[in-house]
């Protein structure tokens, strides 16, 4: 009977649920410590994870959640040096007026959708010819 009562008192003084929650909640915090560590390495290091070649690095990466190291592994794996992202980001944004002066040009811009939706669906040649003049008139009167 010794030997079970021993058992109990030790099954009495630890509580084993309460060890394993408190176990899971500090993992949790543990997880969320180390995902906010990559995201401040990350960033300092020059790369966005959300995004790119950031995002792609990020879930390569499983080394030290140093800057150096991470610049290093950025440079040895895809031959990229910090500061490229900034390169290509100005690359998009120089882009982006050319773009908008497309949209702004195009034919549903200029001549307005229910007209071209009214070249496209008629059935008739000459109703379509008709509204093709149309709309060249209508091209013209904006272009003054």
């Amino acid at each position: 009977m010794t030997t079970e009562e021993n058992l109990d008192s030790v099954n009495e003084d630890k509580n084993w649920k309460a060890i394993r929650e408190e176990n899971k909640t500090l993992k949790e915090k543990l997880e969320g410590f180390e995902v906010a560590k990559k995201e401040q390495v990350f960033k300092q290091a020059g790369f966005d994870t959300t995004v790119g070649l950031g995002k792609a690095i990020s879930q390569v990466y499983k080394g030290d959640m140093e800057v150096e190291s991470l610049q290093t592994f950025a440079k040895e794996e895809y031959g990229v040096e910090v500061g490229q992202q900034d390169g290509i980001r100005e690359q998009i944004q120089e882009s982006q007026p050319k773009l908008d002066a497309i949209d702004r040009n195009s034919v549903s811009e200029v001549y307005g959708d229910d007209l071209v939706d009214a070249i496209n669906n008629s059935a008739n040649p000459k109703d379509s010819i008709r509204l093709k003049l149309a709309a060249i008139e209508e091209a013209k009167a904006n272009s003054k």
